[in-house]
């Protein structure tokens, strides 16, 4: 979408004058101005039969309007989502997206049975999944409760890590529940998460590093040990610009603290952000995989992103993310910054932030965001500013809510196995 009005060219001109300040380089680009792959006003989901939709009816297992999409993982050109259980009335968590008679729907994964609340060993409420490519294992983080919605009948179950394979259709092949002293369950709400090979000739995920919003800290789980450790600092919190406005309106609901996670296709550095906040942080992977790490003497604040963010997508050379305020996806160019200033990767500074796309109605909360094989930038955007003001309209009648988005980027992801880069 091409904006002409004069309140359009105010905000650029801010926008600009805000960079020249601060020492950020800010460029358009001449990429494709994305695609919208799936949409829904509310999120339908392909039931084994009437009959079983009904049961869950019912039994107040599904109430359409609750359902927020929330995570985005792409492998084989199969799309997976999770729709968030923010209540217990939403049906699966975890779901790919299929397509019957021109229609999208959410179909549970592996099954309906495995996403079945109040049962431990089914996952409860996931928020976020990796799969590496190279293995096919799908590494999905599951909250372990919902948390809203007076009575809630479903005791808590413990926070857990759980490992599918989705070359062989979903089997699952590994489940860690994280140890109460470290991820309470009644506090936790695991986020987001990165894999780490150690190297880029590594074969297989060594480590995990996980954002839990909700107890403000970052899990490091190492899977040769089956154990894992925290970290906390105060770069977790929110800040000054915690805030966000969305179209002229301010958000106080929306004030989350760490969120977003990426890390290098090096695996030299974790980059992290919370969403209550511009500011952009960068740990060495070696002080996380040392559970007596010194964190605090070795983080570092590398500048302001353009706009508070949700969630972060590494690629080969840039670190891409939702510009929530501006209803846009905008990329950090890490690799050029790091040429531009000669120095590695532990001592560069965010300079160069392009925009990807930009639109006020499609890309309105860019919620997720992950990079593919083939040179795509995935996303979601889900307007979950009104889903958590209870301003949400799941008529129809103010268009779509939740949307599924790509647009070409011309790099592919951290875990990608090639070169060091590509050029689009």
């Amino acid at each position: 979408m091409i904006f002409t009005s004069p309140l359009w060219f105010a905000l650029v001109i801010l926008i600009g004058t805000s960079a020249a300040l601060t020492g950020i380089s800010l460029k358009s680009t001449n990429y494709p101005r994305g695609e919208v792959v799936h949409e829904w006003s509310t999120l339908e989901y392909d039931w084994p039969s009437d009959e079983v939709k009904a049961d869950y009816i019912k039994r107040g297992w599904y109430e359409p309007n609750r359902s927020l999409l929330s995570g985005i993982d792409v492998y084989n050109d199969e799309i997976y989502v999770t729709a968030l259980r923010i209540t217990p009335d939403v049906p699966s968590g975890l779901n790919k997206v299929v397509v019957k008679n021109g229609r999208s729907l959410l179909q549970p994964f592996p099954s309906l049975a495995a996403n079945e609340l109040g049962k431990c060993e089914s996952l409860q409420s996931p928020f976020a999944s990796q799969t590496d490519p190279k293995t096919g294992l799908m590494y999905v983080l599951d909250v372990g409760r919902t948390w809203r919605g007076p009575p809630n009948p479903y005791a808590p179950c413990p926070p857990k890590l759980v490992v599918f394979d989705l070359k062989k259709q979903g089997a699952l092949v590994r489940k860690h529940e994280f140890p109460e002293s470290l991820v309470p369950k009644n506090v936790s709400i695991l986020d987001d998460l990165v894999l780490d090979y150690v190297t880029r000739k590594g074969q297989e995920v060594k480590y995990i590093y996980i954002t839990d919003v909700g107890s403000v800290q970052i899990i490091v789980f190492d899977l040769e040990t089956n154990s894992s450790w925290s970290f906390f600092h105060e770069s977790m919190k929110t800040d000054e610009d915690s805030i966000i406005n969305i179209d002229g309106v301010n958000y106080p609901q929306m004030q989350f603290p760490v969120d977003g996670i990426a890390i290098d296709p090096d695996f030299l550095s974790v980059y992290y952000c919370p969403v209550g906040g511009k500011k952009l942080f960068q740990i060495p992977t070696s002080v996380l995989r040392d559970p007596y790490g010194d964190f605090a003497c070795k983080v570092r604040l590398l500048g302001n992103k353009i706009s508070n963010a949700d969630g972060l997508a590494s690629g080969q050379s840039s670190i891409f993310y939702g510009a929530l305020t501006l209803n846009a996806v905008y990329k950090w160019e890490r690799l050029k910054d790091r040429e531009d200033q000669g120095v590695p990767e532990g001592g560069v500074t965010m300079v160069t932030q392009t925009e990807v796309v930009q639109n006020v109605t499609t890309y309105s909360f860019v919620d997720s965001l992950k990079v593919d094989d083939k040179g795509y930038l995935w996303f979601t955007s889900n307007r979950a500013h009104l889903y958590q003001s209870a301003t949400m309209d799941f008529s129809g009648a103010s268009g779509s809510n939740f949307r599924v988005c790509r647009v070409y980027v011309g790099e592919y992801s951290y875990l990608w196995k090639g070169p060091a880069a590509v050029v689009g």
